[in-house]
């Protein structure tokens, strides 16, 4: 009696470990992988817009759940071959519930994610499945989904020591410098400025609106943004004007005194164009209220597309009473992007 249970003991093992040789598939366990979507400074200035880590590799049957650590909003989205990328607002259309399942064949999307938000979505079906966010556009990345007989060549560890490398990079990337038309003319306190400039040109009172590089891996693209007014508090006289300019080559901004509009992308129907293309409005008391819409970055050509066409990318305004002016952008106050302008008589 005794041999029989040490020859089970023996056997029993050994059999298990052949079968499950045999069997990978079966008796594979599904697994939920982990990652993020954005992460940002301590300050939240510095905002990484990418998906950490943007390429992952998972079995079928597998989800994998993003959670958003950053005051920025991200959805994540996976559309259909050839389908027409949408606004944020409308997503496939519609929003998809949390667990859902994506198997390449009709679009699945997020709402717009806040800080603290988490998204668990399940992959069915081996596919390269390319990822995206609505509010950005260079934020993509890619999940490989394998057959469960295959090998998995990470695991959540490397994962999870990828994202925080990524983070670094991304956080670390000089993105706060900018230029200005001023800076190619040096010292402009020592310019007469209305003899080197054009009559319609702020050189003297422009204000860079948030700066950002771009940058990619194998798995998709990302972009660094600096959410702030790189001049925050500006001092002029009665008469002038200011010039607000986006140096980001990704994300848009506004600027915006006193109340806040329901739809932040139109201007509000006091702001005017010049003849160059850059939006204007006339600001004669603290308490009017005036929205640039959307300052967007200028676009980038694509071959085979259209010519894309000159976007607003400056916003001025003409103070013409002396005051203090406190001006916000509606998209990313919450991060810290507020200025004043303070016009002396």
């Amino acid at each position: 009696m005794k041999l029989l249970q040490s020859i089970r003991r023996l056997l029993v093992p050994s059999l298990l470990t052949f079968a499950i040789s045999l069997f990978p598939a079966a008796l594979s366990a599904q697994q939920t992988w982990h990652a993020t979507a954005g992460a940002q400074s301590h300050d939240m200035a510095k905002q990484a817009l990418a998906f950490l880590p943007n390429e992952m590799w998972i079995h079928a049957g597998d989800s994998i759940t993003w959670t958003v650590p950053t005051g920025e909003p991200h959805t994540v989205t996976f559309l259909v071959a050839n389908q027409v990328r949408p606004d944020f607002q409308q997503g496939c259309p519609g929003f998809s519930p949390s667990g859902v399942s994506f198997d390449g064949s009709s679009c699945v999307s997020t709402p717009p994610l806040a800080q603290g938000q988490t998204f668990t979505i399940s992959f069915p079906t081996a596919g390269n499945y390319k990822l995206s966010c609505l509010f950005h556009p260079d934020m993509a990345g890619v999940i490989h989904v394998l057959n469960p007989g295959e090998r998995l060549p990470y695991t959540q560890k490397f994962y999870d020591a990828e994202a925080k490398q990524q983070t670094r990079v991304l956080l670390s990337a000089s993105a706060t410098s900018h230029e200005g038309k001023g800076d190619h003319y040096g010292d402009l306190d020592d310019l007469d400025l209305d003899d080197t400039f054009p009559a319609n040109s702020n050189a003297a009172r422009e204000v860079v609106t948030g700066t950002g590089i771009i940058s990619a891996t194998g798995g998709g693209s990302d972009s660094t943004s600096v959410m702030r007014f790189m001049d925050p508090v500006i001092h002029i006289h009665v008469g002038q004007t200011v010039e607000w300019s986006n140096f980001d080559p990704s994300t848009p901004h506004t600027v915006t005194f006193g109340k806040e509009p329901q739809n932040p992308i139109p201007p509000s129907s006091n702001v005017t164009v010049d003849e160059d293309g850059a939006l204007h409005a006339i600001i004669n008391s603290p308490t009017d209220n005036v929205h640039s819409g959307f300052i967007a970055p200028a676009p980038q050509e694509r071959t085979g597309l259209p010519q894309a066409p000159i976007s607003p990318t400056r916003f001025r305004v003409t103070f013409t009473h002396a005051g203090v002016y406190p001006y916000i952008c509606v998209l990313h106050d919450n991060l810290g992007m507020v200025g004043k302008v303070i016009v002396q008589p």
